[in-house]
């Protein structure tokens, strides 16, 4: 049984626009009809909705990686000293759940299907994050290798689709973040921080990758 996108926006009380943006970021599983009506998968629905945290208004992406880096331990030196202080300020009132809500705007979130032959490369191309980076020593989760999880610009995206043969697919193996103008240096690493790590698995449907984020997001902030 499937569920349409009216009955999805009642179930999580937004507005039907903001469930078809969903859809198209990847975050709600949906197939589209031959009367091009979108049908949401009801189980990656009920997941979602108990993974919502709590509304908020939404930070910039210049704003959102400035604290991710900082929880990190590292510096980010984009933003003024005096916005600086006021975003430093905040985080420690902040709980993982709502920085969840005010860093979605780091990047946008694209799904795909890509041979396995092509994985390996796309590891080597990208900034690795969720459970592609996600150490047992520090997450409790094993690193998956048969999937590829992490971020990249517009260029790269582009290249990566074309190159690589990359098809939609919101069950695929391949989880690119494009990230619209990154700070400088941002891109240049292997990993990405924990901080960002922890963001992008507190995001999962997966019960045990969105504690595991959710409780270091917290021990962070802490």
């Amino acid at each position: 049984m499937t569920v349409s996108t009216a009955e999805a926006a009642e179930r999580l009380g937004v507005s039907r626009r903001q469930v078809q943006r969903l859809i198209a970021a990847g975050e709600l599983p949906a197939q589209r009809t031959a009367g091009d009506a979108w049908l949401v998968d009801p189980v990656a629905l009920n997941a979602l909705n108990r993974a919502r945290p709590a509304r908020g208004r939404p930070w910039t992406a210049e704003t959102a990686w400035a604290a991710l880096w900082w929880l990190s331990g590292l510096d980010a030196g984009w933003l003024g000293a005096r916005t600086e202080a006021r975003l430093r300020e905040r985080l420690r009132h902040l709980d993982a759940s709502t920085l969840v809500v005010a860093c979605r705007r780091r990047a946008m979130t694209h799904r795909y299907r890509a041979s396995d032959s092509f994985v390996e490369a796309l590891r080597e191309a990208m900034a690795l994050s969720g459970t592609s980076a996600a150490t047992a020593a520090d997450f409790g989760l094993a690193t998956d290798a048969t999937r590829v999880d992490g971020y990249c610009d517009d260029r790269a995206h582009d290249d990566f689709v074309t190159r690589l043969h990359l098809t939609p697919d919101t069950r695929g193996n391949v989880t690119l973040r494009v990230v619209d103008a990154p700070p400088d240096g941002l891109l240049d690493r292997e990993a990405m921080p924990a901080a960002v790590i922890a963001l992008d698995l507190a995001e999962s449907l997966e019960v045990r990758e969105r504690s595991a984020g959710l409780r270091v997001l917290g021990d962070l902030l802490r």
